[in-house]
Order: structure tokens, then C-alpha cells, then sequence
């Protein structure tokens, strides 16, 4: 029976849903771009150096998301969708700046945070050359809670360090039918398995701030060796001997370069530009590396009102031949838009509202056809300054 369940494609770790990554913050949500920022605590997660330069004082920032998930995939010429709703997806930061120095930390979820939910999917098993029916859910999510501290090494000049404790679980349910030659009702119903691990990992990061008018930073991320252990399982034996095979061993994050550059024009007009590059095929043969390009505008339309508008690049870390791994969460790359305001509701208190939506690119495996998804973030922020 284990060689014939080992085969089934089925449960790549669902770490793209909700586009997590980098939607770490409202402000990102609607900018897209801020690797180069100073001026808000999110920056601990996209720029620590960049804290140094924030306004003297304490600052905490609270986020919320709530996100809509359309995926869908054809299989002989047939569709399936699933549509699920994220209610509430949370990150946090708070810290003290010194005035040229600061002491921070920061809650965010990297990687998952969200859930799917398949009825009446057909997964694919080699070894027996046919398709099983049954139900999927799955959820998965990496909390990192992070404390660091960066100084200035001259007016211009900072540096930033940022230490990383991350938190992964998997739940996984499922319902297959397998046919009177695989065991039949023996083995068919229900299964539940759930896993978790930890893993520990640092940032460094350098900025310049020349000037009021212009930041440039430059953040390397270190990997985080994340095993997935075992902590609870039952069901039917063959769904269950599906999980158990299939569920992946590890969440593993790569090592990240990250780039930024920012210019504020006199009129009002900030421009940041970000790049990101992940190492995800130093961490796993069967992924590519990504690479992430955005740009953002701030139009401030007075000194407490501002709007924005983003747009980004992002590769896919799948390969073609590798797609059908997916289907349940296909790996794929797009174009995202964001966009939103901030507002200095009074004195150092602040609301961003963001709307984020990622077109993705629709590719094809060998089995599951038109692989695609569309996902919408919406997302509020408030922020105070002690």
C-alpha cells in the first residue's frame, strides 16, 4: 500500500497563499515598494538600518488583511475552482528611536497564512495510473517574531541588525475514495495531520541618506532551516498514508538580497524603487530563484493626507515540469497593483488604507491545465508615535 500512496501528487507546502511575502505592513500593501523606507517602524522588517532615522520616540504599528482566494485549474477538459475568504491576517511592529540609534521588534507572517479548501478534487496517483476523488483543506503559516537594533555610523550612514525566530505549522485534512483495487472502503474516509517546526535566522542591513531627498539601502537575509515534525495524526489508513507521504518535511526560507532607492521630489513626490532576490534553488533542487522589482509613488496632497499607487514583477520559483506539484496552490509568476492612502488622523497618530491585487501569469503542467489564481488583499494600518 506505501509504494502505491508515495506517488500521489499532492500538498507542495501552501506558502504562496494571500501573496505572502512581503505584505507585511499596510504601507506596503499600498506602495509595493519599501525596501529604502525610514519613515515608519514597518521598516524593521524591509530596512532595518533604516530604523536609525525614524523620528525620535516610541512607535508601534498595528496591521490587519482580509483576503479574497479564486484559484482554478482544468483536468480533461473540465474546471475546478475554490474560492475562500482570509478574515484576518496580522503583522506588528514596535521599537524606540534615539535619534540616531533604535532598539525594535516586529511580528509578521512570511511565509502561508492562509488556508484552502478542494471539494471533490482529483489527485493523480503514478504508480496505479489513475486519478482519486476526494476533498482537501490545508493551511499553513510561518510566524516570525523579530528584535534588533541599528545605529548611525556618521549623519548619513547606518547600519542595522535584525534577529529572527520563526514558527511554522501545517494542518492538513482530507477524504479520498480509493477503488476496490487499492482497498476500497478499508482505506477510504477521512484523515487529519498536522506538523511544526522552528527555526532561527538574522538580517544585516546598511543605508545612506545623503539627504533629506534621498535613501538608499542594501539588507541581506540569512536562510532559516525550518523541520517539519510530526505532531498529531489519524483517519483512515490510505488518506492518512497520502498526508504522511506527501506533506512536505521542512519550510525553509532562502537566503534574500534586498535593494532599495528613494527620491523625493520638490513638489511633493516621492518615488521609491525595490528589488528583491530569493536563493530558493539553494534550499530546493526542484525550485528556481525569484526575483521581485517594484516601484511606488507617494503624492502628498497636504501634510496630512497622502496617496499611493505600486506596481511590481515577480518570477514564479516553479518549473514547468514541476507545475503539477502545485495545482492546489500553483506557483506562478505576476504583476501587481497596488494602491491606497495615509492619513495623519492628528499629532504622530496615522491610518493606511491599501488595496493590493496580484495578475498572475496562467501556465500549464502535464496533467492539470490553466493553472491560475487571483487573490485581493485588502488591508488597514494604524500607527502612533509616544
Amino acid at each position: 500500500m506505501k509504494k502505491l500512496l508515495v506517488s500521489v501528487v499532492l500538498l507542495a507546502i501552501i506558502s504562496s497563499v494571500v501573496c505572502a511575502g512581503d505584505n507585511q505592513s499596510t504601507k506596503y500593501v499600498r506602495l509595493l515598494s519599501r525596501n529604502a523606507a525610514t519613515d515608519s517602524i514597518d521598516s524593521v522588517y524591509f530596512n532595518p538600518a533604516g530604523t536609525a532615522f525614524l523620528q525620535k520616540g516610541f512607535h508601534i504599528q498595528l496591521n490587519g488583511q482580509a483576503v479574497r482566494l479564486d484559484y482554478s485549474h482544468e483536468l480533461s477538459s473540465k474546471t475546478h475552482t475554490m474560492i475562500n475568504w482570509v478574515p484576518f491576517i496580522p503583522s506588528a511592529y514596535a521599537g524606540y528611536s534615539g535619534g540616531n540609534w533604535a532598539v525594535f521588534a516586529g511580528y509578521s507572517i512570511p511565509q502561508g497564512g492562509g488556508s484552502l479548501k478542494w471539494n471533490s478534487i482529483k489527485f493523480f496517483n503514478k504508480a496505479a495510473s489513475r486519478f482519486l476523488d476526494g476533498d482537501f483543506e490545508g493551511e499553513s503559516s510561518t510566524h516570525m517574531l523579530s528584535v534588533g537594533a541599528s545605529h548611525t555610523l556618521s549623519p548619513i550612514i547606518a547600519i542595522g541588525a535584525r534577529f529572527d525566530t520563526s514558527f511554522a505549522t501545517a494542518d492538513y485534512e482530507a477524504d479520498f475514495t480509493f477503488p476496490t483495487a487499492l482497498g476500497g472502503a478499508a482505506v477510504s474516509g477521512m484523515a487529519k495531520m498536522s506538523k511544526s517546526g522552528m527555526g532561527f535566522g538574522g538580517t544585516l542591513g546598511i543605508h545612506v541618506q545623503p539627504n533629506e531627498k534621498i535613501n538608499a539601502s542594501l539588507t541581506v537575509e540569512s536562510t532559516k532551516e525550518i523541520k517539519l515534525k510530526e505532531e498529531s495524526s489519524g483517519g483512515a489508513r490510505g488518506t492518512l498514508g497520502i498526508l504522511k507521504a506527501s506533506a512536505p518535511d521542512e519550510a525553509t526560507t532562502p537566503w534574500v538580497i534586498r535593494a532599495g532607492f528613494s527620491y523625493t521630489f520638490p513638489f511633493e513626490l516621492e518615488i521609491p524603487v525595490s528589488f528583491k532576490y530569493s536563493f530558493w534553488k539553494a534550499v530546493d533542487d526542484d525550485k528556481k530563484d525569484t526575483m521581485d522589482a517594484a516601484v511606488g509613488f507617494r503624492y502628498w496632497l497636504s501634510e496630512q493626507l497622502e496617496l499611493s499607487l505600486g506596481g511590481s514583477y515577480t518570477t514564479s520559483d516553479t518549473p514547468k515540469k514541476k507545475m503539477d506539484n502545485t495545482f492546489l496552490d500553483p506557483e506562478l509568476s505576476s504583476i501587481t497593483i497596488g494602491g491606497g492612502m495615509g492619513w495623519e488622523i492628528f499629532d504622530n497618530l496615522n491610518l493606511d488604507l491599501g488595496l493590493l491585487y496580484p495578475i498572475y501569469f496562467e501556465k500549464d503542467g502535464k496533467l492539470y491545465k490553466e493553472l491560475n489564481k487571483q487573490v485581493v488583499v485588502m488591508s488597514l494600518g494604524i500607527g502612533y508615535i509616544f
